[in-house]
């Protein structure tokens, strides 16, 4: 039996979008009368309900969600009526919501053996093999874990990392080589894909589950982090909100996500290199330094994905930060685009000319 499925009921707690943890969700709202239309009007609905709420709030205001064993069965319900409630509130915080499920479910994925990855991983329909099957060569077999079929790769890859372009991987024969720490990467962002999904469902029908919402008194609680006014904000200083957010997130001890990150690194990269003009070498170090205060920070993987960033490494393209749109989109805007420009490289080149102005 492999590892993870010792207690089938924990392994749902763990992986509640796997899919057995979906069968058993459906089981209990379908075929054993927890209507989950019905939770307001039932004392365990209500208790079910109140959970899906924590679960929501715990993600998104202090980005973790932490498990209620003692709900057993119902702490995997839990999570896709959360799922629901998320619905309701603006769609700059649906994908902030995802990405801290997708982060957990990863995180215990990656202290499981590597059968359960394999068992997890073939569940979102992603084809793998061990390197050592697929007949590549000592070689390859060495430095390798895993071979996955290239139109896979190319669904679920991370989008912003430049460490993910195709060009930067091993293809052979139609396999794309990495080791079993990617192919968790690769299961967190299908987990992402499919809360996503699950949401943008839900929200088309919005009515059918208002009184989920009304039995909570409302997500008021929530909605304000999303109700931000739209007024024109005057530089500063040379980082935009949305930067200082991730910095001041990063010298807190958090743990920005890799949106968050590749982000800040690209930001921070063109402006020491293009409004300040310094060599782009120093300015790789200026970023691999700001990032030693993250928890999971390793100086070798740092640089080496900052130096792509910055075209040094790969297919040698110098990236720019995500427009003011997608940052917005990914939940990483706190002025839902108030500051009167389309890049945040713009704010601080505005930032510079005013500087020098005054000067």
């Amino acid at each position: 039996m492999i590892r993870c499925f010792n207690n089938l009921t924990d392994f749902m707690i763990k992986y509640p979008f796997s899919k057995e943890g979906l069968n058993r969700f459906r089981r209990i709202t379908e075929t054993e009368g927890l209507y989950v239309n019905d939770l307001p009007n039932m004392e365990e609905g209500r208790k079910l309900l109140k959970r899906a709420h924590e679960i929501l709030k715990e993600a998104l205001i202090n980005h973790t969600i932490r498990d209620n064993w003692d709900l057993g069965d119902y702490e995997v319900v839990a999570h896709y009526v959360a799922i629901i409630l998320a619905s309701h509130l603006d769609k700059s915080l649906w994908r902030r919501f995802a990405d801290v499920e997708s982060k957990r479910f990863s995180a215990r994925l990656g202290s499981e053996d590597l059968e359960c990855v394999l068992y997890i991983a073939r569940e979102f329909d992603i084809r793998i093999a061990r390197v050592r099957d697929l007949d590549l060569g000592e070689r390859f077999t060495e430095a390798f874990d895993i071979g996955v079929r290239v139109w896979d790769y190319l669904r679920f890859m991370p989008k912003n990392d430049p460490n993910w372009k195709l060009v930067n991987r091993y293809l052979v024969n139609g396999w794309v080589l990495m080791d079993i720490k990617d192919l968790v990467r690769l299961v967190e962002e299908a987990v992402e894909g499919m809360v996503m999904n699950l949401i943008e469902r839900a929200s088309e029908d919005k009515e059918a589950t208002e009184k989920l919402v009304e039995a909570l008194g409302g997500l008021n609680d929530l909605m304000k982090l999303s109700i931000k006014p739209r007024i024109k904000i005057q530089p500063r200083g040379g980082l935009p909100p949305c930067m200082e957010a991730i910095i001041n997130e990063i010298r807190s001890g958090g743990n920005p996500s890799h949106q968050a990150r590749f982000a800040l690194a690209s930001f921070m990269l063109r402006k020491c290199h293009d409004v300040e003009g310094r060599p782009v070498e120093e300015c790789v170090e200026d970023v691999v330094n700001l990032f030693r205060t993250v928890a999971d920070f390793d100086e070798k993987v740092t640089r080496y994905q900052v130096e792509h960033i910055a075209g040094l490494r790969g297919g040698r393209k110098f990236y720019m930060p995500p427009s003011c749109e997608e940052m917005n989109s990914l939940g990483l805007c706190p002025t839902n685009m108030g500051c009167g420009v389309k890049n945040p490289l713009q704010y601080a080149s505005r930032a510079v000319a005013r500087q020098a102005a005054g000067n």
